[in-house]
């Protein structure tokens, strides 16, 4: 045990960074992917594009808020508190949603690859991974063949949790595309993703107790173009 120990301790000295500092790097990556989109684009399109932009962000402070509010146990006037921050969904911070169980599964920033880059479209079966913000209600699936679904593996119900946080009552952030549709997946917590620049690949630590969850949202209309990555600790 202590031999093992050692060298877990060794590894984690290289020099390097946590996928959790790539969050950020990613989530840069995806916006300068949608600014790089062609320039004959018409003025409703770039209007589009940065409200669904946006309106990632604000889910993400949301799932940021709500994080918060299930990691204070101290605030007596806080009766979401558990003591261990969760994600909306989440039966505990170590248990992930969706089909991934590591971050560089989706998306590597260092050789910026990943399997949201084939994710094009709501109808790539990609999407079968991936789960619904705001719940499949709010979707239109009589007209489009969206392949994700709502998050119905835990008791902790994902697009209910979201929708505490709802600016208005029952009025979810939509997509500013008619065939777009907020999704997302969470990586279990408790793990993380260190890239060695020594040995230039990544190592993982799955026993690394003090590491929260990462988030990845993104726009079924195109989420390897618009989506996000969101570390929490």
């Amino acid at each position: 045990m202590k031999t093992l120990q050692n060298i877990r301790k060794k590894i984690k000295s290289v020099r390097g960074n946590s996928l959790a500092e790539f969050a950020i790097t990613a989530a840069m990556m995806a916006t300068m992917a949608t600014v790089a989109a062609p320039k004959f684009a018409g003025m409703g399109d770039t209007a589009k594009r940065n409200q669904t932009i946006q309106n990632l962000n604000a889910i993400g402070k949301i799932a940021n808020q709500f994080f918060q509010d299930t990691s204070n146990p101290e605030s007596n006037t806080n009766s979401m508190a558990e003591g261990q921050g969760r994600l909306p969904g989440q039966e505990s911070y170590d248990e992930g949603i969706g089909g991934y169980t590591k971050l560089t599964e989706i998306w590597d920033p260092m050789a910026k690859v990943g399997a949201i880059t084939n994710f094009k479209k709501w109808t790539d079966a990609e999407g079968l991974k991936w789960r619904s913000v705001y719940g499949m209600r709010h979707a239109d699936t009589e007209t489009y063949n969206y392949q994700f679904s709502d998050d119905e593996d835990n008791t902790k119900y994902g697009p209910k949790e979201f929708g505490q946080y709802m600016a208005e009552k029952g009025t979810p952030i939509k997509s500013p595309y008619d065939q777009g549709h907020y999704i997302y997946v969470v990586i279990p917590g408790g793990q993380a993703e260190i890239w060695q620049d020594e040995e230039n690949s990544w190592y993982f630590d799955d026993e690394c107790s003090e590491c929260g969850p990462v988030l990845v949202l993104a726009d079924a209309f195109n989420p390897s173009k618009f989506f996000m990555v969101k570390s929490f600790q």
